[in-house]
């Protein structure tokens, strides 16, 4: 097996969930220490006292770094592209903080993209629930994939693909010039990256599809924008490497959140000039070249998962239902 020759790169603002970010970097510094990859924290200097108790974190591990930057708030892009310029290694995975980090996954996703011939590859992302998430320490990424394909929907709110944990060289990364930094705030940067990097990659074509922006409730439904990021890497849907993502509260009026409208327009506005006048994704495109290209168990029900349309809000409350239904007449059969 290759030795990976790779750096992982991550942004870091205090500003935010102060301590839920310190104690999910001392995850990812648990994880590798002593590693042969480069971990590089793109990290806000303010504020200060976060900053250095990271510093001293780190301070003895010989294969992590932090890059500091005077940023404004939640600048995503500025705080990677400061990672980037220390990355010395021949490739780089994008990964966030709320990650769970996991050394065989990294190593797998590697060895993955260092067999293709375009070296890059993009990677299924599990968004664990609350109670998921609470499972970390016991349960394996392996498990977590189970539980998806078996609509645990207690455990797991969705999976994210196309997601934003892309590996690739870093030649191609300094081509297309790293992340554009005019988006501030959540949401947009990724996808702006993703498309220049799979563009230049020869991958994609910048189609009128890019300027469709519908969410979806099963990835090989989705259309537009996300129909495009998806299908270079459908076949990444049936290999080992799925990531996890924890739990965390979102409050939708913090300012971080806000500025997503604002990012909407300037994506917008950067490529309705650019693209082609034809949509090439309709509801069951992605579904029609899974089944036709990608897998070759035709008549498996293992992957209905990935495009039943279920409310998995809906689907939770359900469960949930059950379980105490069950937990219920269980205590009830042990009274009698």
């Amino acid at each position: 097996m290759h030795t990976p020759d790779l750096s992982i790169v991550i942004p870091l603002d205090f500003h935010r969930r102060s301590w839920d970010l310190y104690r999910r970097v001392k995850r990812f510094v648990h994880m590798f220490a002593g590693q042969s990859v480069q971990l590089i924290f793109g990290c806000n200097a303010a504020p200060q006292f976060w900053v250095k108790c990271l510093q001293r974190l780190i301070a003895k591990h010989a294969n992590m770094h932090v890059c500091l930057v005077d940023a404004e708030a939640s600048s995503l892009s500025k705080l990677r592209n400061t990672a980037l310029a220390a990355v010395k290694t021949q490739y780089v995975l994008f990964l966030d903080v709320d990650i769970v980090p996991d050394w065989h996954l990294v190593e797998l996703a590697y060895q993955h993209v260092f067999a293709q011939p375009k070296q890059i590859g993009m990677f299924p992302c599990l968004y664990l629930s609350k109670a998921g998430s609470k499972l970390i320490s016991k349960t394996s990424a392996a498990e977590f994939k189970d539980h998806y394909y078996d609509f645990r929907r207690d455990l797991i709110l969705h999976l994210a693909f196309p997601s934003s944990i892309v590996l690739c060289d870093m030649a191609s990364v300094r081509e297309i010039g790293g992340f554009d930094e005019q988006f501030i705030g959540h949401g947009y940067e990724d996808f702006d990256f993703m498309l220049r990097l799979f563009h230049y990659k020869g991958l994609i074509k910048y189609s009128a599809d890019i300027l469709v922006d519908e969410p979806y409730l099963a990835p090989l439904m989705s259309v537009g924008l996300r129909a495009v990021l998806a299908k270079p890497f459908l076949d990444s849907l049936i290999q080992p490497v799925y990531f996890l993502h924890q739990f965390h509260k979102k409050d939708k009026d913090e300012d971080y959140y806000k500025k997503r409208a604002a990012n909407k327009d300037l994506f917008i506005n950067k490529y309705q000039d650019l693209k082609e006048d034809k949509l090439h994704f309709n509801k069951l495109s992605l579904l029609n070249y899974f089944f036709n290209e990608v897998i070759e168990e035709k008549n498996s029900q293992k992957y209905v998962v990935l495009w039943a349309e279920l409310n998995g809000n809906q689907l939770r409350k359900r469960q949930s239902q059950l379980f105490k239904s069950l937990k219920g007449f269980v205590a009830q059969r042990f009274e009698m």
